[in-house]
């Protein structure tokens, strides 16, 4: 097994090229504003380790298996829109649980890119650099982690950034629409596209789901609304 830095090199410019205006890194940045950056980084490391490992030693068999990444896709939708309507939660300050909070919010960041990424275009990059050079796979792997992690730590500089200048609330608010409208068109794209569903059933389920969703969001908002009248 050889490791090429030129491999490693070209690898890694053309996944950061990639992932450049990815919606990941709208993804991550609003993670960010949300939680601590470290968790967030710590997250997005483990995510991008995995995706990259599943790319380069199992890309081409995964690959082959569309059932599995149209599942993947399906389920990645419905849990955007899960974690949309959970970002409308308020934070309560709680030093006790620290290092509980600490793993739930880690793993609710590397769950969310590792859905985001999976079976994306990043991802089939590396399916292709492995192919193609099947003698340094170790190079692929490196130069793709990093070059993602690189991406998106723009989008965790600029969350960090946001966090200062807007209101939390506020925040939460754009966080929440952010992955309810990645869920919905993501499922759009899964039915359409992958499982060829016609575009009438297709939009009844995406219009159903998009209501529901709507409808979830508002009751939310006003419990939340009237618990503060109530205090």
């Amino acid at each position: 097994m050889d490791f090429n830095f030129r491999i490693l090199l070209t690898t890694l410019l053309m996944v950061l090229i990639m992932e450049m205006g990815d919606k990941t890194q709208l993804l991550v940045m609003c993670l960010a504003s949300k939680h601590r950056p470290v968790h967030v980084f710590i997250g997005i490391c483990l995510a991008a380790v995995l995706l990259n490992i599943l790319a380069v030693l199992l890309g081409s068999a995964i690959g082959g298996i569309k059932i599995i990444e149209d599942s993947v896709k399906i389920g990645a939708s419905l849990l955007f829109i899960f974690f949309g309507l959970l970002s409308l939660k308020e934070e309560e300050e709680n030093d006790g649980d620290c290092s509980e909070s600490k793993k739930c919010v880690v793993f609710t960041v590397a769950l969310a890119f590792f859905l985001a990424e999976f079976g994306d275009k990043t991802q089939l990059s590396a399916f292709s650099f492995a192919a193609l050079y099947p003698e340094s796979p170790l190079s692929v792997f490196t130069g793709a982690t990093l070059g993602l992690i690189a991406a998106d730590c723009l989008g965790l500089i600029a969350g960090t950034i946001v966090i200062k200048y807007v209101p939390k609330r506020m925040i939460s608010i754009f966080s929440a629409i952010l992955f309810i409208v990645f869920g919905l068109i993501n499922g759009w794209n899964t039915l359409t596209d992958h499982f060829h569903i016609p575009y009438n059933t297709s939009l009844t389920i995406v219009g159903l789901t998009a209501l529901v969703s709507t409808l979830l969001f508002f009751l939310i908002l006003y419990l939340q609304k009237r618990r503060e009248h109530q205090k």
